[in-house]
């Protein structure tokens, strides 16, 4: 056996986040401690593992846990979550996470069969999840996250295109030469 020595396991604590609603690619920062030094997006893997994880079937959702031997996307990584869908992150310390009000929950989200088109109220969630190899050295133990809700954020109909966006797209287009 080998012993590596003592560690701790820091839980990560919101203490606030602003503004509490706010409309499409507004910026939002959440404080608190404990999120960690670095932004954790992927790991290196098996180029096999790798290629899995991006291949796209027709027959086969990604994430669907019925997916069989098709790696799921999220195999390690840290996000802010928006009632679900991923934020974009600005910037990332042990003590404050700034991101951006991601746009597809305004607009639905789903898969094949299952969409839900009313999501702009739900829970701003922090997460940072991974997996380990198994001791025989294949892949893979289940996902284990450690997840903070703070609180409830409402994405607010701002920042959508004017109606008149639909009808005329490209005013530029239209100009007599």
């Amino acid at each position: 056996a080998i012993e590596a020595g003592d560690f701790t396991l820091v839980t990560p604590t919101v203490d606030a986040y602003d503004p509490k609603s706010a409309g499409l690619d507004a910026t939002v920062t959440i404080k608190g401690s404990g999120f960690g030094t670095f932004l954790k997006t992927a790991e290196h893997a098996d180029l096999g593992l790798n290629q899995k994880a991006y291949k796209r079937r027709s027959d086969i959702e990604i994430n669907e846990p019925e997916a069989g031997t098709t790696v799921l996307s999220n195999v390690s990584r840290t996000e802010v979550l928006f009632n679900g869908a991923a934020a974009l992150v600005q910037s990332w310390t042990d003590q404050e996470i700034v991101v951006k009000v991601p746009h597809r929950n305004l607009y639905g989200i789903g898969k094949k069969g299952d969409f839900f088109d009313n999501l702009a109220t739900g829970p701003l969630v922090v997460r940072r999840g991974s997996w380990d190899l198994l001791p025989d050295g294949t892949c893979c133990s289940p996902k284990k996250w450690m997840t903070v809700e703070a609180g409830q954020f409402t994405i607010e109909a701002k920042g959508l295109p004017d109606d008149g966006y639909w009808t005329n797209n490209r005013p530029d287009a239209s100009t007599t030469q």
